[in-house]
Order: C-alpha cells, then sequence, then structure tokens
C-alpha cells in the first residue's frame, strides 16, 4: 500500500487538472491528510460539503438508497445480525459500523448523484459526542475504485503492508480531514471492515463511529492554464518549470 508525501499529491493534481479523467481501467488513487493540499490537487474542482443536518433517521440491514444529503445516498451491505444503528444522528452526524465476520458483517457503500473526482472525510470519531476517542482505526477501512486503504496507515500509525499483524491504534479527537483523489470518475466509495482491507491482520472491538460531513468534488477539468500561470504553478510545486519553457520555444518557432 503506497501513501503518497505532499509533494507527489501537488504533483498529480497538476496532471488531473490538465488531462480530465481517465476510464476506470487502473485508476490510481492519492491520498491526503490535508484538505488545503488535496483542494489544491483537484486545481479548478467545484465543491459540496454534506453537513448531515437532517431529522434522525435509522437504515435496514441489506437496505439501498438511503438519503443522507444532496448527492449522496448510502447501501447496506450485510448488517442482519447487528442491531447497531446507522443514519443519520438529528444532531449533525451520520452514524456507522464495519464489521467484518459472520451475520455481523457490514460494508457501508456511499452512491453518488452524479461522478466525483475526489472526496473528503470530515470528523471521524468515535459514536459519541462527549468522547469521540476511542474509534480502533485499524478497524476501518475505504475503498475507492477497487483501491483498498486503512485508516491507520493513512495516518501513519500502522504499516499493513509488511504482511505482520497491525497494532491496535485509536484515535484521541476527531480526525479533521481523510481525502481521496482518483484518476478515473468515482460513482461510490465504500467503508468497510479492516479484515477485508489487510486480511487476518486486524483486530479490535470498537468500529462505531461518527462522521460529521463528506466533501465531494467534481470531475469537470478545467480548462489549461495560459503558459505563465502554468509556469508559475509548476513553480511552486517544483515540477518540470525547465521542461515546459522548452517546449513553449519550440512551439513559439514553429
Amino acid at each position: 500500500m503506497k501513501l503518497f508525501n505532499k509533494l507527489s499529491i501537488i504533483a498529480a493534481g497538476v496532471v488531473l487538472g490538465v488531462s480530465g479523467f481517465q476510464g476506470q481501467a487502473n485508476a490510481n488513487v492519492s491520498v491526503f491528510t490535508d484538505r488545503t493540499a488535496w483542494e489544491n490537487a483537484l486545481f479548478g474542482a467545484s465543491f459540496e460539503t454534506e453537513t448531515f443536518d437532517g431529522a434522525e433517521t435509522s437504515f435496514d440491514p441489506n437496505s439501498t438508497g438511503n438519503v443522507i444529503g444532496n448527492s449522496l445516498n448510502v447501501d447496506l451491505i450485510g448488517g442482519v445480525g447487528d442491531s447497531s444503528p446507522i443514519g443519520l444522528t438529528g444532531n449533525g452526524f451520520l452514524v456507522g459500523e464495519v464489521d467484518g465476520s459472520g451475520s455481523d458483517a457490514l460494508t457501508l457503500q456511499f452512491n453518488t448523484s452524479s461522478a466525483i473526482g475526489g472526496f473528503g472525510i470530515l470528523g471521524l470519531q468515535d459514536d459519541s459526542t462527549s468522547s469521540p476517542g476511542g474509534l480502533d482505526l485499524e478497524e476501518m477501512g475505504v475503498e475507492v475504485n477497487g483501491e483498498k486503504f486503512l485508516i491507520s496507515d493513512i495516518l501513519g500509525l500502522t504499516d499493513s503492508s509488511d504482511g505482520e499483524r497491525v497494532s491496535t491504534v485509536e484515535n484521541d479527537d476527531p480526525i479533521s480531514f481523510i481525502g481521496f483523489i482518483s484518476d478515473a470518475e468515482i460513482n461510490s466509495f465504500n467503508f468497510l471492515h479492516g479484515d477485508l482491507v489487510a486480511p487476518g491482520e486486524v483486530s479490535g472491538s470498537n468500529e462505531n463511529f461518527y462522521i460529521d460531513g463528506i466533501v465531494t468534488a467534481s470531475t469537470t477539468p478545467v480548462a489549461v492554464p495560459e503558459p505563465a500561470s502554468m509556469l508559475g504553478l509548476l513553480a511552486v510545486t517544483g515540477v518540470g518549470a525547465a521542461s515546459l519553457k522548452r517546449k513553449l520555444a519550440k512551439a513559439k518557432k514553429a
């Protein structure tokens, strides 16, 4: 599992902004913990935030199309043997759970009303407003266009790629932002149990969570900036400015 440093993420954002989005095959997904870097990498996209301010709701196991905002609905895949509430809390949160075993097995599939280029999870925490810490982060996974990630790996707290048992790690405070960008259109993404990301490597007991919001980004590619603007952007990111200058010089001579 590859995590991306800030420079490589910003550089990827330049590529996405200029070339637009490809088909879903061979999709690459970049991961962020800094919202500003995520927005910069999406370069020209429009953003919509679902704040989960609706009335209290509770969704049934194996139910589909449960509305949680203007542009999002959620499917419950499984959950027959689990009585934990899934839905809007009525006080600004989405409450959910993931599980990976037996009749309790449960994955949440979030569906968008139109294709998006990226999304961010806002305020992930334990399912308590008074005590937000204690969520087992190695139990929490996210799947985007076939790429699977452990939340604890994203935050640099574990490394499931070594094939060893993943330590139990918990949050102390709400996790302000975790963002994703794909070079293929995103029509849905999943919250799933860590066992489905790193089979046999995770253990824990607390997978009930609150989310304060989800922000989505449009897939609309922006027009290629004027040469001076593009040079400025590349200079900021430290990516290939000299090479681009040479190409522009050749184009002028032609």
